[in-house]
């Protein structure tokens, strides 16, 4: 038995415990799974970019696929198994259908709700930060997807990310913003690429695929808006409100019509050009609908 089997076998208890905690708890569990979800971030962000302020979407959707393409990669390479998988007696609250070591939910978590707490700098702020995360945490170990040595590791794995994008973050965009709209366009699918390259040596993940896919669709988004004209995402609530209607009616059409795909070629695409619309053709429907000016952007 090694080393990480044996601590498996002496996490299983603990697990059984919180499940036989009381029914009520089971809906507060789930509420609190979602708020660890890239899904919840890539829904939330557009919000955030299009009505709130585009430099901190894009921050923070930038730091969300930071943590869930290095999540997805870091499970390849570990290949462990979820608590279900090994215990019948865990029940499976949640399924999931991919490696456990790292928490997904508790490294996106760490990484993305610390980028809030870091941006909004308040004590406040911080001391939410730390209970949320811990909370998702807690709930990835009752619904029995994840061992506690899961969670740990993916606080540990989602703080490194939002420390490595910290210290990159004004370099990084100092260095892009010097480069030419061509050589920029060609960074954003290089990077993609070296993304999926990577998990290529562990035999390669659909969730790889479409992380990659969003992550070039967001850096060339992201360099036609700054080569456009930023804009203003604030104004009446009237105008926020339609801006996120039109906007995700038409994210959602993209994503209804591409539902069936499977190919990794087109699951790349279809992530690249649904991250392309939040970024770029949205904002520019809704300067040309009358509904946002432009602005160089705060």
């Amino acid at each position: 038995m090694d080393l990480l089997e044996g601590l498996h076998q002496a996490e299983l208890g603990p697990i059984r415990w919180l499940q036989g905690l009381p029914g009520v708890f089971l809906p507060v569990m789930q509420a609190l799974s979602a708020f660890g979800t890239d899904s919840f971030f890539l829904l939330v962000l557009p919000a955030v970019y299009w009505c709130v302020s585009p430099r901190l979407g894009l921050r923070l959707g930038l730091t969300v696929l930071a943590a869930a393409g290095t999540n997805a990669i870091l499970k390849l390479a570990f290949h462990q198994p979820r608590p279900y998988w090994i215990d019948p007696g865990v029940r499976p609250l949640a399924l999931e259908n991919t490696y456990g070591l790292p928490s997904g939910h508790a490294q996106v978590a760490a990484a993305s709700w610390g980028q809030v707490a870091r941006i909004a700098s308040r004590r406040g702020a911080w001391w939410a930060f730390g209970v949320l995360t811990f909370l998702v945490g807690l709930s990835r170990v009752y619904l029995g997807v994840h061992f506690v040595s899961d969670v740990v590791a993916g606080f540990a794995c989602g703080l490194a990310v939002l420390l490595l994008v910290v210290k990159l973050e004004e370099p990084a965009t100092a260095w892009w913003l010097r480069r030419p709209l061509w050589a920029q366009l060609v960074a954003s699918a290089v990077l993609p690429g070296a993304l999926i390259g990577l998990a290529a040596l562990f035999h390669g993940s659909a969730t790889v695929v479409a992380m990659a896919g969003g992550l070039f669709g967001t850096l060339a988004g992201a360099s036609l808006m700054n080569r456009l004209g930023w804009f203003d995402a604030g104004g009446p609530v009237r105008l926020r409100v339609a801006r996120w209607l039109v906007g995700s009616a038409v994210a959602g059409l993209l994503w209804y019509v591409t539902r069936h795909i499977t190919s990794d070629l087109l699951l790349f695409a279809r992530y690249a050009v649904i991250a392309l619309w939040v970024q770029a053709g949205a904002p520019v429907a809704f300067i040309r609908l009358g509904l946002m000016p432009r602005r160089a952007v705060q």
